[in-house]
């Protein structure tokens, strides 16, 4: 408005553009007030203004525009206001902040420009309130900042691609899995790199993906330097109109650990399962917690019948405390062997049990103490014949060597005698002894050689019905 205008109005019946004027003033839906530039305050106010910022229009007549201000945002004001001061004309537009009369703090889009009323310089003031946008954009950049925080550190491969399957652009992390700089990569497409069975054109999987299909799964990769790496493929359509996202991770290595698991639980099962010693897990207590397969074979008994229970229940009275006593003391030595014991089988037969015993309480994947045990009842038996045997070999030698005795000294006397006697008479030197005397001397000796014979024959029968 100029000044001309500005002071008919003040003193004659306005111009009708004057009238136009103070319409889009007042009825304007944007709040918009007057101030003067040398004190600051406001002027004239809108209806909208009022209505905005909850001051009655007597209330905004008697502030300056310092009183619509935070605290902290005065210093910002004041200079913006001595720009002006240097300016006859001036259209500035910027965003401040400003205080209802409720105390609420909004976010607003002040755009101004230099009037004079009566000859002295004020701004118009129309304002905006931008609270409602510049949280919408400060959520917006808060999300962008995240997905380009996962996008740039995350360890995953994502590449962004268009409706074609070329690279629009791609993570750290794409050069990493790939083995491609970032310019190789951008243009190409996908399928450069991504292995498909040659019944799945690439062209009919993409296709199939822009309209809504499911694309993820394991799938080979070629990386640049021609090695093969399995990667999770899982692709997202339209994050934005006409870019899609695909992400690469590499579980090659994953994979090879599963496998190498798998086959040592094969192995585990192979030998604990299995195998022919028995297994078992207890607790510090030595109640049951985990027994082999083998326990049915073996003990005739299902492993779930332990489980909970107590091993020394199974144990012979006669052997319990010695085998208790070693196995208290498993946290101080950690590993433990026992002598040969008896445990009970599901028939009631005791076994001959030699243990291991290893404590693994401090390892979470067992949690408790390994027992491995093999029955060596076989072993026992056969050595216990052994020693009947040997006991056996023993009596027979003592036998033996008496038989012998006997030989030597029993059956040698009245031999002697005999062949003595014998001599006499074929000699005729009797020395005065009548021949009927010598006959009963010979009689009486083979008598005494008989009965030794018959007690030979005695003794080595028994010895031969005792081998038998």
């Amino acid at each position: 408005m100029s000044t001309e205008k500005q002071e008919r109005f003040g003193k004659g019946k306005p111009l009708a553009s004057e009238v136009m004027y103070h319409d889009l003033f007042d009825l304007n839906p944007q709040p918009m007030w007057v101030y003067d530039v040398d004190s600051y305050r406001v002027l004239d106010v809108n209806e909208a203004a009022v209505r905005h910022y909850g001051y009655s229009r007597d209330e905004f007549l008697s502030m300056t525009i310092l009183d619509l201000r935070p605290r902290e945002e005065i210093p910002v004001i004041l200079e913006a206001v001595e720009f002006v001061r240097k300016h006859d004309k001036l259209y500035t537009s910027g965003s401040y902040k400003h205080r209802k009369k409720s105390g609420e703090i909004i976010d607003v889009l002040i755009q101004s420009n230099i009037v004079y009323i009566d000859g002295k310089k004020a701004e118009l003031i129309l304002s905006t309130d931008i609270t409602s946008w510049v949280e919408s954009e400060r959520e917006r950049k808060a999300s962008e900042d995240k997905f380009k925080a996962i996008f740039d550190n995350t360890t995953d491969a994502i590449i962004l691609c268009d409706d074609h399957g070329s690279c629009l652009d791609l993570n750290d992390a794409t050069v990493r899995v790939l083995g491609y700089d970032t310019e190789d990569m951008k243009g190409i497409c996908i399928d450069h790199f991504i292995l498909l069975p040659e019944e799945t054109p690439f062209a009919l999987l993409w296709k199939n993906f822009l309209n809504g299909e499911i694309l993820n799964g394991l799938i080979n990769i070629r990386r640049k330097d021609g090695s093969l790496i399995t990667g999770s493929f899982n692709a997202k359509p339209n994050i934005l109109p006409g870019l899609h996202m695909c992400m690469i991770i590499d579980v090659t290595e994953r994979l090879e650990k599963k496998r190498e698991l798998i086959a040592s639980e094969r192995r585990f099962k192979a030998l604990v399962q299995e195998g022919a010693d028995l297994i078992a897990i207890l607790d510090e207590q030595g109640n049951y917690k985990f027994v082999s397969e083998s326990s049915g074979p073996i003990l005739g008994i299902h492993p779930e019948e332990f489980i909970g229970k107590n091993a020394f229940d199974w144990i012979h009275p006669d052997d319990r405390e010695d085998v208790l006593a070693l196995f208290l003391k498993i946290s101080e030595y950690r590993q433990i062997k026992t002598e040969p014991f008896r445990f009970q089988d599901g028939s009631g037969r005791y076994r001959w049990i030699l243990t291991t015993a290893t404590n693994m309480t401090d390892d979470p994947a067992v949690g408790g103490v390994v027992a491995n045990s093999r029955d060596i009842t076989e072993a026992v038996e056969k050595a216990h014949d052994l020693l009947v045997s040997n006991e056996r070999y023993r009596l027979q030698n003592e036998r033996l060597r008496r038989i012998a005795w006997t030989q030597s000294h029993l059956v040698r006397a009245p031999l002697t005698r005999l062949m003595g006697l014998v001599e006499l008479l074929q000699t005729g030197d009797c020395e005065g002894m009548i021949v009927e005397t010598a006959l009963g001397l010979i009689r009486s000796s083979a008598n005494e050689l008989d009965e030794v014979v018959r007690e030979i024959v005695r003794i080595a029968d028994k010895v031969q019905n005792d081998d038998e």
